[in-house]
């Protein structure tokens, strides 16, 4: 499932490329067919997120969509729609090579591919979502319901800073649950944004035990915690991946060799390094800071990654 990063490049991809012009919004698929009848002809007017949850505002009108486990976002368009977008995802907004255009001066799409349930057109591209969890229209009520459910998100801080209060919310959240810190932060009500990843990672940088009760946590540890997550999802949207472990941390030693280390044994270079993750998905391994094995096992659906050895507060 995409993590809180990714929904937030996606809003901002929509903000570039969407937001302040008039689109046309079908469903090719079907289901959204009311829906997209609400929202097309109309102006977008803000694209955001929070947490997992992606957001575009058209008045008093609210287009809600979560992409869960399999949902995605595609977007082509002609050259003035490609460069217009700044990004730098790994997977560029694709461009026509030859597009032909209506006599509104419309580029015209391609015939849909599999299920889309949504396209959002504009004059000069367009965008195909397909498989999310949640692709609906809200009116105001039913999106402050939504928010209300939801937890601080990291990444809606002021640019650079620490909000106190999304803060003092994320450690009011963990004090009232009566369950392990590693359960917590994957409840978005409690951090909104927060998936697998974050969470093995986070967890293991501040060396605490996933099993912790999350009302134990002291106040240094939570927000210690809340800043390590704040951090790794702002790289996340700098970056467009997942990357919480570099050649040059000096928690490494002599260890971090490993991380360069091709599939032939050899050694590559240090600015492309093959592992970018501490714990996540490296169990049954050496820890890269103590050398003990790291551990898996499931919780709540979903894999648990941890180092016995470094994680014990």
């Amino acid at each position: 499932m995409p993590e809180g990063h990714t929904i937030h490049r996606l809003a901002g991809r929509i903000q570039q490329l969407f937001v302040g012009q008039t689109w046309r919004v079908s469903s090719p698929q079907g289901p959204f067919t009311t829906g997209a009848a609400r929202l097309t002809d109309r102006t977008p007017h803000r694209a955001v997120a929070w947490g997992k949850h992606l957001i575009v505002h058209l008045g008093a009108d609210i287009w809600h969509v979560h992409l869960g486990l399999y949902g995605s976002f595609g977007f082509r368009g002609d050259e003035a729609f490609v460069t217009s977008d700044a990004l730098g995802e790994l997977r560029p907004v694709g461009r026509v090579k030859e597009p032909t255009y209506d006599d509104a001066g419309w580029i015209i799409p391609d015939a849909p591919r599999g299920a889309v349930r949504a396209r959002i057109h504009v004059p000069g591209g367009w965008g195909d979502l397909r498989g999310p969890v949640k692709c609906r229209v809200l009116n105001p009520m039913q999106y402050e319901a939504l928010v209300g459910r939801l937890g601080p998100d990291p990444l809606r801080q002021p640019t650079g800073e620490i909000d106190p209060q999304m803060l003092l919310t994320f450690r009011d959240n963990l004090a009232r649950r009566r369950i392990s810190i590693a359960a917590a932060l994957m409840d978005q009500a409690v951090i909104a944004g927060v998936g697998n990843v974050y969470r093995a990672e986070a967890l293991f940088v501040e060396r605490i035990n996933p099993d912790t009760p999350s009302q134990q946590l002291d106040a240094d540890q939570t927000n210690a915690l809340w800043i390590t997550i704040t951090d790794q999802l702002r790289t996340g949207v700098q970056e467009g991946s997942i990357r919480t472990l570099r050649p040059t941390d000096p928690e490494l030693g002599l260890r971090g060799s490993d991380l360069h280390r091709d599939r032939r044994g050899g050694t590559g270079r240090a600015a492309e390094p093959l592992r970018g993750h501490w714990v996540y998905r490296h169990h049954d391994t050496p820890c890269l800071r103590c050398g003990q094995t790291i551990l898996m096992r499931e919780l709540q659906g979903r894999r648990l990654y941890w180092c016995p050895g470094c994680q014990t507060r």
